[in-house]
């Protein structure tokens, strides 16, 4: 298995820095990601060859600030401890986040950002409709 990797997005700061010690740590390359670069594919930006280049899709979104983290070459155990030091060292909630699958592997990171904003409000929608009303 190739070694694990995380694309981050947007995280040239004081969060992105304690996840770089936590990569670190855990021996996981990390891919900072320039918006020169969000329209490679997600393959492409991970490194595998035969994952396509650069998509040219006019009119579509080609720019997004939100933070996003993109992870690769992960199994769950991996995943489960990596999310778990995020826990623990209380670091800010990046809400964006996803694995690499043979689903996205051939979008770009525009295309992936859209898709996970739309979850994001879709999730946010459903917490709030079971929160209990306070009378």
């Amino acid at each position: 298995m190739a070694k694990p990797m995380i694309l981050f997005y947007n995280l040239d700061n004081e969060t992105g820095k304690s996840l770089k010690l936590i990569c670190v740590k855990n021996k996981i390359k990390i891919k900072n990601v320039t918006k020169s670069q969000y329209r490679e594919t997600l393959g492409a930006l991970a490194g595998l060859s035969d994952a396509g280049g650069i998509i040219d899709a006019p009119g579509a979104q080609t720019d997004f600030s939100d933070e996003m983290l993109v992870f690769c070459n992960f199994d769950n155990r991996l995943l489960d401890t990596f999310l778990l030091e995020i826990k623990k060292n209380r670091l800010k909630r990046i809400a964006l986040k996803a694995v690499l699958t043979e689903q996205n592997i051939s979008w770009d990171s525009c295309m992936l950002h859209a898709e996970l904003v739309k979850e994001h409000e879709a999730m946010s929608r459903q917490e709030t409709a079971h929160q209990p009303s306070i009378p």
